[in-house]
């Protein structure tokens, strides 16, 4: 459970509420991947990803501003999490636990 900071009264809420993002964040970098392979499957014309891929980066620089993050932090995730998802997993030393 995300607890409203405004309740955490010690770091044990705090830490359950970090848990619980950490879970949310995983299940939707898992939720990404598949919405990912299914564009794979759909995918048609190259012209057209090469559209999609610049509004992707101008929608990471937009999510950065939105909440107050550096774009270039967002950015760096977004292309570790393209570059896990768009190679061969062992090839870069990511082998599943």
């Amino acid at each position: 459970m995300i607890r409203p900071l405004e309740y955490c009264v010690n770091t044990q809420h705090i830490n359950a509420s970090i848990d619980t993002i950490d879970n949310r964040i995983v299940e939707l970098l898992a939720l990404r991947k598949t919405y990912l392979n299914k564009a794979k499957v759909l995918q048609d014309d190259t012209d057209n990803e090469q559209n999609r891929i610049k509004n992707i980066s101008s929608n990471q620089a937009t999510l950065a501003k939105r909440f107050d993050l550096p774009v270039e932090f967002v950015r760096a995730i977004f292309q570790e999490i393209d570059n896990y998802f768009n190679q061969d997993y062992t090839t870069r030393g990511y082998e599943q636990q």
